[in-house]
């Protein structure tokens, strides 16, 4: 049996990433190693890594995750990733969840369309109904995973890319560093016509924060220039670009098929004016 899907409509506001997330030893810590491996130097970015480990830093063990999914540094494999991105989420880190139902949702480690759906119901950006499944289902694997065995295999398929594109969206989209130096947050819209399939992005409205410290005259003109702007259009279009090609599609999604988030950029403890 395969499964026609006619439409899919998605509007919510999704958590993106805001500046000053994180501790400040952890960032430390996390910036320490991230300069080990821009210098190649995998030595020091291991030993950093396992003292930063071993002070349950939780960007740590998002960063121990990523080296271990993609094999930086380190052998590559993917079920330790998964430990350090579980702990890294059990920590606080959100984006642990969406790492989690992203390479589950990759054919390079699969797929486990499962394991991708309960973790992608626990990001803020996956609330498709297509892909439901009764609330009690979700707090209970068993009964998570008895729930899509009555799913026909095409819809398996297609929530699996669905959940894929949009958990490696949620994971790897940053807060651009220039609107971060200048205190601009913003939002946008993101568009995904998945039966195409084509992301498109819609700028919504931008915010200034209050900036501490000595500020240039500069800085103050530069706030208003467009680019401030444009930067946080530019940060999701190339992680959607990346999302779109690492899945690949399953077929039999209508050309209507629509699914909207929209992403808010904002700096954390900082008032907007």
């Amino acid at each position: 049996m395969r499964a026609s899907i006619t439409a899919l409509l998605l509007a919510l506001s999704a958590a993106a990433p805001h500046a000053g997330a994180g501790t400040y030893p952890g960032s430390l810590a996390v910036d320490a190693i991230r300069g080990s491996i821009a210098a190649r130097d995998c030595a020091t970015a291991v030993k950093r890594l396992k003292s930063a480990l071993e002070n349950d830093y939780p960007e740590a063990a998002l960063l121990a995750g990523s080296m271990y999914e993609n094999g930086i540094c380190v052998k590559r494999d993917w079920q330790r990733a998964v430990g350090f991105y579980v702990q890294a989420y059990d920590g606080g880190e959100k984006e642990g969840a969406a790492r989690v139902a992203a390479g589950y949702a990759d054919p390079a480690n699969g797929p486990d369309v499962a394991a991708a759906l309960w973790w992608s119901w626990k990001t803020e950006g996956f609330r498709v109904a297509q892909c439901s499944v009764p609330l009690e289902a979700r707090a209970d694997p068993d009964r998570f995973v008895a729930a899509l065995a009555a799913w026909p295999k095409q819809q398996l398929a297609v929530c699996n890319y669905l959940a894929g594109v949009l958990a490696t969206i949620a994971a790897e989209v940053k807060y651009p560093e220039l609107a971060s130096a200048h205190g601009i947050g913003g939002d946008v819209t993101l568009r995904f016509l998945a039966g195409v399939p084509r992301i498109e992005l819609q700028r919504g409205e931008s915010r200034e924060y209050e900036l501490v410290g000595w500020v240039s005259a500069d800085m103050l003109r530069d706030r208003k220039a467009r680019r401030m702007a444009d930067g946080f259009e530019q940060a999701l279009s190339s992680v959607a670009n990346r999302a779109l090609a690492r899945y690949p599609h399953p077929g039999s999604i209508a050309a209507d098929a629509l699914l909207q988030v929209k992403y808010n950029f904002h700096m954390e403890g900082q008032m907007a004016r």
